[in-house]
């Protein structure tokens, strides 16, 4: 083989030369290509980001950005959400800094954070509202309108509101959307509480099925309870048991009423128990000198017991010469009859003498003399 002389040998290290180097510039034009490439598309992409996170913006009431917006459906956040794993997912270039990715990575950070809130918030709105009864034009809690009035729906368990409770109440509250929550809860959790007392309260005056006890400061207790529990159902059903507690009280109330008639139709009025015409003299001159005695207008005599003839006033004298109180006599005016000579005859005397005793006012009970 002939030897290549030193002109040749520069000749060929010049071509190789050349050669190295335009493919060392190929390949750093291609570089500088391809960063570009990817710096584009990252840009794009956050374009896309920032417009997703003004459609995500549209899930929050305007009035108070805490809030969801009304009627906000689920389908609204997944269909974002879809979106986001769209838009977000793009492969990184090695050619980029973490600096040229850092704008990104900060845009969609700010997407999944909004959207991870209105999930979160989305999920407290239909537990909170679920535990209370709902209309068509009134839930508990829409945007940033809130009924905080609503009865809790049928057969409410405890359990349940704790459970969003743990979930949703913020301990410490400031902003007004933590705060109505927090309400909402405590709004559930006491109507609970009521019923619980009534229940309770009405339990002391019907038990297992069956009245307990008539007692009318228990029912009036029981039924103040009652009226306080905001739940139909519930309060219905307490009801249902107080009715039957009042039915017996009303019959307890009847008969008592019917036995006072009946013992008063038995024993009748003091003038249908005076059976005899002496019986009913001797009423009614106790009753008349009742009267005058209440009226301070009796007449009798005290003359010889110590006090002035006609003035009722007496002084009697006892032993040690002291006064001694002693019932006055009543006087009884003579019984009509006679001999047709203007005297009385023994018979009338007899009869003038049982009068006086009969009409003893220190014998008769309703008398301020009466001595049992």
């Amino acid at each position: 083989m002939k030897k290549l002389t030193k002109k040749q040998l520069g000749l060929i290290a010049a071509v190789v030369v050349l050669g190295v180097g335009g493919t060392y510039a190929y390949t750093q034009n291609q570089s500088s290509v391809k960063a570009s490439e990817a710096k584009q598309e990252v840009k794009a992409t956050m374009e896309k980001l920032e417009d997703l996170n003004k459609e995500v913006a549209t899930l929050y009431d305007k009035k108070d950005p805490d809030f969801l917006v009304k009627g906000i459906k689920a389908k609204q956040i997944t269909d974002l959400q879809e979106k986001e794993t769209q838009v977000a997912t793009i492969k990184k270039d090695k050619e980029l800094s973490k600096k040229d990715y850092a704008a990104y990575e900060q845009e969609v950070k700010s997407v999944k954070g909004n959207l991870t809130s209105a999930t979160k918030k989305l999920d407290a709105l239909v537990d909170i509202n679920s535990l209370f009864q709902q209309t068509q034009t009134a839930v508990a809690i829409n945007g940033s309108d809130v009924k905080k009035d609503l009865a809790i729906v049928d057969d409410l368990k405890k359990e349940t509101v704790e459970k969003v409770s743990k979930a949703f109440f913020k301990e410490g509250a400031t902003k007004t959307y933590d705060k109505t929550i927090n309400e909402l809860l405590a709004n559930a959790e006491n109507q609970l509480n009521q019923i619980d007392k009534a229940k309770s309260e009405v339990a002391k005056v019907y038990k297992d099925g069956k009245v307990v006890s008539t007692d009318n400061k228990l029912y009036d207790t029981a039924k103040t309870e009652t009226d306080k529990v905001k739940n139909e159902k519930a309060k219905k059903a307490l009801n249902d048991q107080l009715d039957k507690v009042k039915a017996d009280m009303d019959k307890k109330a009847a008969e008592e009423a019917k036995g006072q008639e009946e013992i008063k139709q038995e024993n009748g009025t003091p003038q249908q128990q005076a059976k005899t015409p002496e019986d009913r003299e001797t009423l009614e001159a106790t009753q008349t000198l009742q009267e005058q005695t209440d009226q301070g207008q009796t007449t009798t005599d005290y003359t010889g017991l110590g006090g002035a003839p006609g003035t009722g006033d007496y002084v009697p004298q006892g032993g040690n010469g002291n006064p001694q109180p002693q019932a006055p006599q009543a006087q009884t005016p003579p019984p009509a009859g006679g001999n047709g000579r203007g005297e009385m005859t023994q018979d009338d005397l007899n009869q003038a003498s049982k009068d006086a005793a009969t009409s003893d006012p220190t014998k008769d009970p309703n008398s301020p003399w009466f001595k049992p």
